[in-house]
């Protein structure tokens, strides 16, 4: 198996702990939760040998661009992003998850015409699937009759967060 060499740090928020990590390449995981994180990185053992190495030097900028984004400021701006290891479908569904702006939100729907597929689904897997919530704003993305759909992180925290951006 490859190595794979995993940067993390720990970022308390209004909506609990979030876990950070990151390779030489940019950021591979945001997770929303220990579990989460604990899943994450078990994915990423099934095929590299996981190295870790503690360095809150590495998350200092995203640390102080999700303190903006929680005091309701700034939205989070770009990051350079490891992408290793996800599908090319995965990755367009994630790019198009991107364009929606700051305090809005779009549909599944939206999305899947946006990449010119017809699975909605298919879409609401590769959301379910973002290692990069919030930074990737998979929480805007809603069903088309207005219900929230889901979350990874919880409908309680999709909430909060869209509140947050005054999307509802």
């Amino acid at each position: 198996m490859k190595p794979l060499k995993i940067y993390h740090s720990k970022l308390k928020t209004p909506i609990g702990t979030l876990y950070l990590g990151k390779t030489e390449k940019g950021l591979k995981l945001i997770a929303l939760d220990k579990e989460e994180w604990q899943r994450q990185l078990l994915r990423l053992s099934r095929k590299h040998t996981l190295q870790f190495e503690h360095n809150q030097s590495k998350f200092s900028q995203l640390k102080q661009q999700f303190g903006s984004y929680f005091s309701g400021r700034k939205p989070l701006t770009e990051f350079k992003v490891d992408w290793d290891g996800a599908s090319s479908f995965q990755k367009k569904v994630w790019q198009a998850m991107k364009k929606i702006p700051y305090g809005q939100t779009r549909s599944y729907k939206w999305i899947a015409q946006k990449i010119n597929v017809r699975g909605c689904r298919a879409v609401g897997q590769a959301c379910g699937s973002n290692p990069l919530p919030i930074l990737i704003p998979c929480h805007r993305v809603i069903a088309s009759d207005g219900g929230l759909g889901g979350f990874g992180g919880g409908l309680k925290t999709k909430i909060k967060l869209l509140r947050l951006e005054r999307a509802i």
